[in-house]
């Protein structure tokens, strides 16, 4: 199949220029002025951007957390990415505790392969940390899955110290994969938890005093210093406040291999949010912080100090998973929906409100996740010989985002009521037109899995 799509104004990470695009067989065959060869099937971009598609690198589908499953599979939580932009997810593959990494990656692969409608890799989301667990890196890594989770929560199955945290940070490294951590630490969370349970305090208005600022700082340092003792690169998941950034500032600073993801909820959302009658709908790990943190990370984002921004897509239904947690908010399960709002959020809130240029979104939901997941240039960009993902993305589009217009089978969005403006008009995978305005055409097993090059610096 030939499409051509002309008349659009191509945005890379760095490039802006106005040219028609030759497909073929998926892939982008030719870019040039006045294009006029026979195709298939013919798309008018007049007065439309075309950007690449997008890369969600963070991403919750079909797992189980706080003990209760999240209500989107790669189904419903692809069909929404792709309603959104985004033509390919980075999703976390969570070990069960005694399971190995391959039987964790195979059973990732079964659930995702029949039912993603966009391609797809992995994150293995390590539950254990130990000699075995180490020796099994290189297989998966030459399976094509280049980058590891682990979180510092207390989520685990046991407990991770600083001495294997930093045989992992070496170990990962040397075989060309790379490390991705939440700056938590456990061990001061559960005890100012215990505190609040103790004072009868534990409505969503008090979670930032479970979870302060300060630890987030403090877990980001302790991370960064091991990072840097094992000479090593290393990516921080969830960054939500000014105090974390500023120790990924200096580290940089200073030449330390050290990325930073925020999301997109933390950009737009603040603590006040909890003072809401149904404030739980809101609960993510770590919390919504008060609103001028959201200032400090907008310019992170321009200090090349972030590079990425995830929805950490977790989505769970409010009446009868969230709205347990109202009088007790451990009770209720940490994240909620993201993955189809992202790009118009970092188009309306960043490109037409002037904190970032449209270059900037298309490095941080696009480019720059490719590079340093082992995608790039066949993802991430839109250059003769890349994979044909596409947005055809119409900049003046007004919408206001609500649960009436999501695909998630989450009962509730969490940016309920925001005005947007951008939106995507057509969103191309590989060539096949898998979304127009918001309905997706997309089969559900399109979606491929992607094999993943080593870990690269930017």
């Amino acid at each position: 199949m030939t499409t051509l799509i002309k008349n659009g104004t191509i945005i890379t990470a760095t490039d802006i220029y106005k040219a028609d695009v030759l497909v073929k067989s998926g892939i982008i065959s030719e870019i040039g002025r006045e294009i006029s060869k026979i195709a298939s099937e013919i798309i008018d971009a007049a007065d439309k951007w075309i950007l690449p598609g997008a890369i969600d690198a963070h991403t919750h589908l079909d797992g189980k957390y706080d003990g209760m499953t999240t209500v989107d599979d790669f189904e419903t939580g692809t069909a929404a990415a792709a309603a959104g932009g985004t033509t390919t997810v980075v999703d976390y593959a969570d070990q069960l505790p005694g399971a190995s990494l391959a039987q964790t990656l195979e059973d990732w692969k079964t659930r995702a392969g029949s039912r993603s409608i966009i391609d797809y890799g992995c994150h293995i989301a390590l539950s254990e940390l130990n000699e075995d667990i180490l020796s099994q890196i290189p297989s998966i890594v030459d399976a094509g899955v280049t980058s590891f989770k682990i979180s510092l929560d207390g989520s685990t199955s046991q407990h991770i110290g600083d001495a294997i945290l930093l045989e992992f940070l070496q170990r990962a490294s040397g075989y060309g994969a790379l490390v991705c951590i939440a700056a938590e630490n456990s061990e001061v969370i559960g005890l100012l938890l215990r505190r609040l349970q103790a004072e009868g305090k534990t409505q969503t208005k008090y979670l930032s005093i479970m979870h302060p600022p300060e630890l987030e700082a403090e877990a980001a340092a302790r991370i960064i210093s091991l990072a840097d003792l094992a000479k090593a690169p290393v990516y921080l998941t969830n960054i939500s406040s000014a105090h974390a950034i500023e120790k990924v500032k200096v580290a940089r600073d200073r030449g330390q291999a050290v990325y930073a993801e925020t999301c997109s909820h933390y950009l737009v959302l603040g603590s006040e949010r909890y003072e809401e009658t149904e404030g739980i709908k809101y609960l993510c790990n770590p919390p919504l912080r008060a609103s001028w943190h959201a200032d400090v990370l907008w310019k992170a984002l321009n200090t090349n100090d972030i590079h990425v921004v995830g929805s950490d897509h977790t989505a769970f239904n409010y009446f009868g998973q969230k709205d347990l947690g109202n009088d007790d908010f451990s009770q209720a399960p940490r994240g909620f929906p993201g993955i189809q709002e992202r790009v118009s959020i970092l188009c309306s809130a960043g490109v037409h409100s002037g904190k970032i240029s449209i270059h900037r979104l298309v490095d941080l939901a696009c480019a720059t996740p490719a590079k340093l997941f082992g995608m790039f240039p066949r993802k991430g960009t839109i250059a003769v010989g890349s994979d044909a993902d596409m947005i055809i993305f119409d900049p003046r589009a007004e919408q206001t985002l609500s649960k009436s217009i999501g695909l998630s089978r989450a009962d509730y969005t969490p940016y309920e009521g925001m005005k947007v403006r951008g939106a995507p008009w057509l969103v191309i995978q590989r060539g096949r037109v898998i979304a127009r305005e918001g309905k997706v055409m997309g089969r559900p097993g399109g979606g491929e899995f992607l094999p993943r090059a080593r870990f690269n610096s930017l």
